[in-house]
């Protein structure tokens, strides 16, 4: 980890199974992305069922519909993650001000007003933003525990400070 006067900057590959980790624990969060997929389930269902007859509101027929699109969105949007998943080392700096990234040549940044949280988990900090997307940090990025400690603090008081 290379540290300036007041940035952090850690610099590591992801990995398939840590993003499968991550995207299942999000999924089971009591306002996790479960509901993501039960409300675009419902919506698809009721869009197909006003469709199938527009006369004649069928309930019985939505809540089939609902259960299947629900269980199809629970299969498939999963997906997504790993089909956009880069395994080249990213760049990742944090400072007073947010955050900065670039894999390969893709550049992005973000505001810590644009931040949900900033988390332990697996020895590695997770730093969600409030679309849902999170960047998973793991422990190899870090030289050692007080590294991260030091990382962790410092985008957790960022994140809070910006968030009040």
């Amino acid at each position: 980890m290379e540290v300036s006067a007041h940035s952090f900057t850690v610099n590591y590959a992801s990995r398939r199974s840590e993003v499968w980790r991550w995207y299942w624990r999000a999924w089971a969060r009591p306002a996790g992305l479960w509901r993501v997929h039960v409300l675009l389930g419902f919506s698809c269902a009721f869009v197909f069922t006003l469709l199938r007859n527009p006369r004649s509101f069928d309930f019985g027929f939505l809540l089939v519909a609902a259960a299947i699109y629900t269980l199809t969105f629970a299969v498939l949007l999963p997906l997504w993650p790993q089909i956009r998943f880069k395994s080249a080392v990213r760049s990742l700096t944090i400072n007073a001000q947010g955050l900065t990234t670039s894999v390969g040549k893709i550049l992005g940044s973000r505001s810590w007003a644009e931040v949900g949280s900033v988390d332990e988990r697996d020895g590695g900090v997770v730093i969600t933003g409030k679309n849902k997307n999170a960047f998973i940090v793991p422990p190899r990025a870090f030289a050692g525990e007080l590294e991260r400690e030091e990382f962790y603090e410092a985008a957790r008081r960022w994140c809070a400070e910006a968030n009040r």
